[in-house]
């Protein structure tokens, strides 16, 4: 990673993708770049900062406070933005932005950002359609964090980000096993109702360790389990 001047391109943000490149330039050329580490808090909820983020590389995991539990409501990764609700409403932070891995951003701040949609009408439109796709998820995340079981929403969050197994014919897995923390800011519950849930998917033949990753050995058993949440969506 790198903030060198030279190097400070937003031509892999979609959101600039039908701009010229004299357009981007111009844009990037008002944006300051940083390098963020995993980890580091980015902005706090409630905080009256306006910048939009362009997330340059890396990725940034927005979370919310649900009585003493963060709950993870969305990942940004590389080529997307955030922060703008902030910066088009001058409203307090909605929620808190954390680095999920080392990070480069690039910042706009509120008002200039407001003069880029005003210039540019065609972001403006992938603005609200963007808004329009946050606003569906968050109609999902609701939904599941208040209709579910702690140990249903960690069932429904290992089969989101389960893949294909190559060794197996028909096989699912998880790559690499997240830690106990993600998967419990996803699934809007603790790490130990996170290490329980697995432990008896474990000692029911659903899944096995396979190394770093997780094997899942009853998929369709796994999919009965989720099928509450499934039916919803």
């Amino acid at each position: 990673m790198t903030t060198d001047p030279n190097t400070r391109d937003l031509s892999n943000i979609a959101l600039f993708a039908d701009l010229t490149p004299a357009a981007i330039r111009e844009i990037a050329s008002v944006a300051t770049w940083r390098e963020v580490p995993a980890g580091e808090t980015i902005f706090d909820q409630e905080t009256d900062t306006l910048e939009v983020y362009c997330v340059v590389a890396g990725a940034v995991r927005i979370l919310t406070t649900v009585g003493e539990r963060e709950v993870t409501l969305a990942e940004i990764l590389q080529g997307n933005m955030f922060g703008e609700i902030a910066a088009i409403d001058g409203q307090p932070r909605s929620a808190k932005a954390v680095a999920s891995v080392d990070s480069v951003l690039a910042s706009i701040d509120g008002p200039a950002f407001v003069k880029i949609l005003l210039k540019h009408p065609n972001i403006s439109l992938k603005i609200i359609q963007r808004l329009a796709r946050v606003v569906r998820g968050l109609d999902k995340r609701v939904t599941t964090l208040s209709t579910l079981t702690e140990e249903q929403r960690v069932v429904i969050e290992l089969l989101r980000i389960a893949e294909p197994d190559p060794k197996i014919p028909n096989g699912w897995y998880i790559p690499t096993m997240p830690v106990h923390s993600d998967i419990a800011g996803w699934a809007g519950t603790s790490r130990d109702i996170v290490a329980q849930t697995i432990g008896r998917l474990a000692r029911d033949g659903v899944v096995k360790r396979r190394g770093m990753a997780l094997v899942i050995c009853d998929w369709p058993q796994l999919q009965m389990l989720g099928k509450v949440a499934a039916a919803r969506d």
